[in-house]
């Protein structure tokens, strides 16, 4: 552990070729966090040139690691096909192995895939660990490798719809996980939050469970409370009714 954090100190200071090789001297000892560390440094190219393919051998290894994050950084590679072949099926697994892992990320992921029986790209396209559970966004850091061809396209949009089966039933679980996730150090940011927005309103409606209105507002009010504009808007809309 203290190596761990020694190499985190060295990454935090933007020492980057020397966390780099700190980590991957612990993952050779079989360190699971470091081998995670070593895969998101070789994803987005900190401390060493960028590999897409030992980027995702890295969290392939560490694919069991405490909390789902490396399932979750390698369905979102399969998802796009960096550094593997795309493969929607594959990635939705992953992104189960992560949910049932407790990583709420990808427990919202599978809630809103579930809902529109189709799995499409992440809100946050990777997890970062260094030194702590953050979701990222960093899309603009994925290169765009030239124009796809049509019948390609049609054929990966068929596959993502084939990937996943449309349930609210499992919407509505998923949701429900995500939403009362513990973040005992507040390390899911807006995750937990939108989830309990998006929950709320499936008590309200209806959708994948029955009709509970004081349930579904008393979750948008959470939701408000951690700062939801879009459950502070629609209670304000309630509000004027």
């Amino acid at each position: 552990m203290e190596k761990l954090i020694s190499a985190n100190a060295l990454y935090a200071k933007g020492r980057y070729e020397e966390a780099f090789r700190a980590y991957d001297r612990l993952a050779a000892e079989g360190d699971l966090d470091a081998m995670f560390n070593v895969g998101y440094m070789y994803q987005f190219g900190v401390g060493t040139p960028p590999d897409y393919e030992k980027a995702a051998d890295f969290y392939a290894v560490a694919l069991y690691l405490e909390g789902g994050d490396a399932a979750y950084n390698l369905a979102v590679m399969h998802l796009m096909g960096l550094g593997v072949e795309t493969n929607a099926a594959k990635a939705v697994k992953y992104m189960e192995t992560a949910a049932l892992a407790g990583c709420p990320e990808a427990q919202l992921y599978l809630a809103v895939a579930c809902s529109a029986g189709y799995a499409g790209n992440p809100v946050y396209s990777n997890i970062c660990r260094i030194p702590f559970h953050r979701a990222e966004s960093k899309y603009d850091f994925i290169p765009v490798t030239g124009a796809i061809d049509p019948e390609r396209e049609e054929k990966l949009e068929e596959e993502r719809r084939r990937a996943i089966i449309q349930s609210e039933i499992d919407a509505h679980r998923w949701l429900t996980m995500a939403a009362y996730t513990e973040d005992e150090h507040d390390v899911y940011g807006d995750t937990i939050t939108n989830a309990k927005y998006l929950l709320g309103l499936f008590h309200i409606e209806g959708v994948g469970c029955r009709i509970n209105r004081k349930k579904g507002e008393a979750l948008l009010r959470e939701a408000a409370f951690a700062g939801s504009a879009e459950a502070k808007q629609y209670l304000l809309d309630a509000a004027n009714k």
